[in-house]
């Protein structure tokens, strides 16, 4: 029991460190530091960025960057060498939603990035990350 109270408040006061989602900019540094993560190579490194601020069940998040990592790792030799992150573009749906675009950048491919945070009252939480490579999309 003692254990569960002391991973509980190691949780909550990670979480209160992190600071708040105050800003539509406050989401793009973020989102920034992830993809910019992501393009080093570091899926799982991305993903712990973005968990302080992301209302899901850790292991979920954990089991996502771990199939990122797999996936990252087969598409590798078609796609070659990842070469790094580049930012494409910010759009805001209303007042409650906003989606910030990157590339991963490969030696032969792009694949996208793309962080959406969800603003429920005063501060923005994650509300969905990934990945894919449907690049026509950019252009949508």
């Amino acid at each position: 029991m003692k254990i569960l109270i002391g991973f509980l408040a190691l949780t909550f006061s990670i979480n209160a460190f992190a600071g708040s989602l105050l800003t539509v900019e406050d989401t793009k540094s973020l989102c920034q530091k992830a993809a910019d993560t992501f393009g080093a190579g570091k899926a799982k490194e991305s993903f712990n960025i973005l968990q302080p601020y992301w209302p899901m069940p850790s292991e979920e998040i954990n089991n996502l960057a771990y199939q990122t990592e797999t996936q990252l790792k087969m598409v590798s030799e078609r796609f070659g060498k990842i070469l790094g992150a580049d930012f494409v573009g910010t759009k805001v749906a209303g007042t409650s939603f906003v989606k910030h675009t990157y590339i991963g950048k490969f030696e032969k491919h792009a694949v996208r990035y793309v962080c959406m945070f969800y603003k429920p009252k005063s501060e923005w939480v994650v509300n969905a990350v990934f990945w894919d490579d449907q690049t026509p999309a950019l252009f949508e």
